[in-house]
């Protein structure tokens, strides 16, 4: 729809609503960064558990953790947030609308993080699992002192990429009514009947927000290899 939208010409766009709908989009715009960093955030600890434990933990442990993966990655996200809205509280838990946002998005997110984790500490040299082991270690200090520092710089593009997925999966909770930027956008639209200039302005805002977000990632990973090259340059001193 936005593309048969573009090559209109700008003149044709009122300006001045354009303007006058920023405040709101962004207010819309910060609820959004809310929920998908904190989803992400607590996606990541889960799937720093659940992913060292699919590699260190008991094959039965394994094996529910894959079922969780499964279930996760198999159902569209609409069902886990509609799950979480409507069907918790008939098991007596009610989250409001942000709240059930931020549970629906960690939920999926840590059904892929989980592999993200699983997957960089497996692509790592196994000699160094069964180094640590040798040398008095038990699993669980092997895997926070060294193999996950070592695996993290090889998680950021694709904790990357899910982050954007989050955003962008978090435009399915206007379907519960939280004020996030497609919501609001669609509520702009219901309200003046003004469609080329909301869908412009959220689509914008849209790239905007992951465009900030990749730089961020490709930011934060330059610095982990300074400091890992560093780190090795001091060693070789001493």
């Amino acid at each position: 729809m936005m593309i048969m939208l573009l090559p209109f010409p700008l003149l044709a766009l009122d300006i001045n609503f354009m303007v006058q709908i920023v405040p709101d989009l962004l207010r819309a715009t910060w609820i959004t960064i809310q929920i998908s960093v904190l989803a992400v955030l607590f996606g990541i600890v889960a799937g720093v558990t659940l992913g060292g434990l699919r590699v260190i933990g008991h094959p039965i442990l394994k094996t529910l953790i894959q079922w969780f993966v499964n279930y996760v990655r198999g159902v569209p996200p609409l069902l886990h947030i509609a799950f979480i809205y409507f069907a918790l509280p008939s098991f007596n838990i009610t989250l409001n609308e942000f709240w059930t946002g931020v549970v629906a998005l960690t939920v999926i997110a840590t059904g892929y993080e989980v592999e993200i984790v699983r997957a960089a500490l497996e692509s790592l040299d196994r000699g160094q699992r069964e180094a640590a082991l040798s040398i008095g270690m038990d699993e669980r200090t092997a895997l926070f002192n060294i193999l996950l520092p070592q695996a993290a710089k090889r998680m950021i593009p694709a904790l990357t990429n899910e982050l954007a997925n989050v955003v962008k999966t978090s435009s399915l909770l206007s379907v519960i009514a939280v004020n996030e930027l497609t919501q609001i956008g669609n509520a702009l639209i219901f309200q003046h009947f003004v469609f080329a200039e909301v869908l412009i302005e959220v689509s914008i805002l849209y790239l905007i927000l992951i465009g900030v977000l990749t730089w961020i990632s490709s930011h934060f990973e330059n610095h982990v290899f300074d400091f890992g090259t560093l780190a090795r340059s001091r060693q070789s001193v001493r």
